[in-house]
């Protein structure tokens, strides 16, 4: 089944603050008739990319058998660390970065992972869906 995720986040406070997210889960069923689920998620004290992280891993949940996915998110950080193969190396050093670190924000990661190997997604911009 073909999926679109649309995405905001707002946050306030740099690194940490407060910040809101939603996200529009729609698809088009075998009759033609299109359906929307709304996913929020919030955090304090936290970033950004953590906010960004959260709410793309709970609107991915909300599918429920594997997808092919146009997710839009405005977060170049999570686009380069899909994209670039940086968050399967991560995974292969056992959840470390190249300098031996845990990436930020590690449970979150862990979680988007888990559902990138179930669902093909790929990151489209704001305009293309």
């Amino acid at each position: 089944m073909k999926v679109e995720i649309e995405t905001s986040v707002r946050h306030y406070g740099n690194p940490k603050g407060i910040g809101m997210a939603d996200a529009t889960v729609i698809y088009i069923d075998q009759k033609g008739d299109r359906h929307e689920r709304k996913v929020t998620a919030d955090i304090k004290d936290s970033t950004k990319n953590a906010l960004a992280l959260k709410i793309a891993t709970k609107a991915l949940k909300v599918l429920v058998k594997p997808c092919d996915v146009a997710l839009q998110i405005d977060n170049k950080y999570i686009k380069n660390c899909v994209n670039n193969g940086w968050l399967e190396e991560w995974q292969k050093r056992n959840w470390k970065k190249a300098n031996g670190k845990d990436p930020a924000n590690l449970e979150l990661w862990k979680a988007l992972y888990i559902s990138l190997k179930i669902h093909h997604v790929t990151f489209v911009d704001k305009e293309k869906i």
